[in-house]
């Protein structure tokens, strides 16, 4: 249901540019779930869910009209209303940059070192061309190719979009629906031939090859429940690793399904042979100082390794970062499990975050995440050698968009 209502309030906004701050005041005034929703397939909902998001999207229109009408009272563009409000995917570019995805405002920012942000996809209402005067639709997973281009799971538009060095947007990969799914690209990742990686692809984890077409990764090693694939990493040796989501209960009419997801951490060899390295496919929070394949996970997602090769994942449901060694031992390394932002200048192992989800690596030491919030998220790095967290950019940072 809340996939639905924010859905069709995400196209209710894309009817002109919202005045500021409207986007974060609906948004954040809509009763969701406890954990902020990263759609994955959405199936036929009850008719009420979309009875709801057909007055949410009429109110937001209304109000939108409002503000084109009373232009003096209420500028609808102003460019001092562009904030970041929930980042997602976090990427470094070849030259050390960090970049990062803003999946409900709806853009791609550059981190400055002085803590602003630059506008480098998204704010437009053109489909391709100049990245800054593009729509893009929930924007996720971010990643590198071997040229520097930036590639992004553009997750509400089903699509993978690439920003060359130029600036010039391009569609690389549509995901069509199949019957009544939603298709939700979240994880991107290239290996280091060059091949494209996409997670999810319908369920599927799909390498996109030169010629565009796709194959199709099998999972069906992998034991019940059925995995449900979101973001993507490869390690040095070649080894692609998947986080599998959290179950994802959906309706068929008027019966509830048995969802798919089992919170682990599957790893695919070079040779295609799967694994579970991480979680026993339920969800929960355990197995500190264990064996990682005998924890417990809920709803991972980003995955980055250091320079030593240890496996970093986003535990985002328990509001943790935790670890998982070269022995496979398990352990926390962020978060106390409470939800919050808080913690700035201390240990990383006594901060809050709220539900964690991307994930960048720089000079194999610092740990950047997406501390999620669907009003109010930040941009923290972690220092692994002495573990001190801080806060780089928030709702507060500069926001600069290229004329």
């Amino acid at each position: 249901m809340d996939d639905l209502i924010r859905s069709t309030i995400q196209e209710a906004l894309a009817v002109e540019h919202p005045p500021a701050g409207l986007r974060a005041r609906v948004i954040g005034a809509v009763p969701m779930d406890v954990r902020p929703p990263r759609p994955r397939r959405v199936r036929s909902f009850q008719w009420a869910a979309g009875a709801v998001a057909i007055v949410l999207a009429a109110s937001v229109i209304a109000e939108l009209a409002y503000a084109r009408n009373n232009a003096t009272i209420r500028p609808a563009h102003p460019a001092s209303g562009t904030r970041l409000i929930s980042p997602e995917g976090i990427a470094v570019a070849p030259d050390g940059t960090i970049y990062i995805s803003d999946y409900v405002g709806n853009r791609v920012y550059r981190l400055e070192p002085n803590g602003s942000l630059v506008t480098v996809a998204g704010g437009g209402s053109a489909y391709e061309g100049p990245a800054t005067k593009s729509n893009i639709i929930g924007p996720a997973g971010l990643t590198f190719d071997q040229s520097g281009n930036l590639y992004f799971a553009d997750n509400r538009g089903s699509t993978v979009r690439r920003v060359d060095r130029n600036g010039m947007l391009t569609t690389v990969l549509t995901i069509q629906g199949a019957g009544a799914d939603f298709n939700s690209p979240l994880g991107v990742a290239f290996d280091a031939s060059g091949m494209l990686y996409v997670g999810d692809f319908n369920g599927d984890v799909v390498a996109v090859q030169p010629d565009g077409s796709l194959t199709r990764l099998d999972l069906s090693a992998i034991a019940s429940p059925p995995p449900i694939p979101g973001y993507l990493a490869f390690d040095s040796g070649g080894n692609l690793y998947v986080a599998d989501r959290s179950p994802n209960p959906y309706f068929v009419g008027q019966s509830i399904q048995d969802p798919a997801g089992g919170c682990r951490i599957i790893r695919v060899k070079p040779d295609r042979s799967a694994t579970v390295v991480a979680g026993t496919g339920k969800c929960g929070y355990s197995g500190d100082g264990g064996p990682a394949v005998s924890a417990e996970l809920n709803d991972p997602n980003g995955i980055v390794f250091d320079s030593a090769g240890n496996l970093y994942f986003s535990d985002s449901n328990n509001h943790r970062i935790r670890r998982i060694d070269s022995r496979g031992v398990i352990t926390t390394v962020v978060g106390t499990g409470a939800m919050g932002h808080g913690g700035d200048g201390g240990p990383a192992s006594k901060a809050t975050l709220s539900y964690p989800h991307g994930m960048a690596i720089r000079n194999g030491n610092l740990l950047y995440i997406s501390d999620v919030s669907d009003t109010s998220g930040r941009v923290r790095v972690i220092q692994l050698p002495d573990g001190a967290i801080t806060t780089l950019a928030s709702g507060q940072s500069r926001v600069i968009t290229p004329p």
